[in-house]
């Protein structure tokens, strides 16, 4: 039979206590995720102008704040141009994917400080009965590392969602649905992604023709084809849209891969293969 106690489990499961605790006071007190869209016009006559939105989000609050280059620029242009829309070519049916399928991110706010607390409790169950050594402990550590990756997916994807979901930062984002103010639109992105440092960035270029610019005696050429870069309607921008993640969700994400996943089931294996050791007559 085997003897003493399971020391290797307990230790895991003191580490995982005091991790846990830590997530407690961490959702508590620290910023969650910071998002941040930058764009600047660099061609056009809106050139140089451009806008910062910062959003800090915690567990009380989601604060935003804006920052405006080339202010001056920016209203010159909208005074110039008028406000000629063409309809849309894209289809206008409705999705079948609806911001309201998202929860919002006050509920988020309210039940993930509730789940840090549960997980907290059931690593204290766990841990009782490893001392106990009682018999399917394992269910328990199952439903452990379940929920832990659950609050990581909820801190990681449906926090951001809950805010953004209903938004839209796209060129037509201040639009009539059906129509449109530019046109022979083309965007370049890359996606950067830096999983140490919980970053996740994307860099786009936008090119377009402001309708708005276009004189009446060239509009329908301009609408057919686009006239190039030089035509005073074209107009481009370079912008960034990304989230970095507060430092303690990173290391949560790591601490669930490796004190809750992978270093629990080691040990459950290697408590199965070991051989017993003779008793001695």
């Amino acid at each position: 039979m085997r003897e003493g106690k399971p020391y290797a489990k307990l230790l895991l499961h003191a580490v995982q206590l005091v991790i846990l605790f830590s997530l407690i006071q961490a959702v508590n007190s620290h910023i969650w995720y910071t998002g941040v869209v930058d764009v600047e016009y660099t061609d056009g006559l809106p050139k140089n102008s451009g806008m910062e939105v910062e959003l800090e989000v915690d567990q009380d609050s989601a604060d935003v704040s804006i920052h405006i280059d080339g202010f001056i620029t920016f209203m010159q242009w909208q005074n110039t141009r008028n406000d000629t829309t063409i309809p849309s070519e894209e289809s206008q049916e409705k999705s079948d994917f609806e911001s309201g399928d998202i929860k919002p991110l006050s509920e988020l706010q309210e039940e993930i400080p509730i789940m840090t607390k549960i997980a907290f409790v059931l690593a204290l169950l766990l841990a009782g009965l490893a001392i106990f050594q009682l018999k399917y402990s394992w269910i328990v550590g199952l439903i452990l590392s379940c929920f832990l990756l659950w609050i990581c997916i909820n801190l990681v994807i449906l926090a951001p969602l809950g805010y953004v979901g209903g938004m839209d930062f796209g060129t037509d984002a201040f639009e009539d649905d059906n129509r449109e103010s530019t046109v022979h639109s083309s965007t370049n992105s890359e996606v950067v992604f830096d999983i140490i440092n919980g970053e996740l960035e994307i860099e786009f270029t936008t090119e377009s023709y402001d309708l708005g610019l276009v004189d009446e005696s060239e509009f329908e050429s301009v609408v057919r084809e686009a006239p190039g870069k030089e035509h005073e309607s074209y107009m481009a921008l370079d912008g960034v849209a990304g989230i970095h993640y507060s430092p303690f969700v990173v290391e949560l994400l790591w601490a669930w891969l490796v004190l809750f996943f992978l270093t629990p089931n080691a040990i459950n294996v290697a408590y199965r293969v070991r051989v017993d050791k003779p008793q001695l007559l």
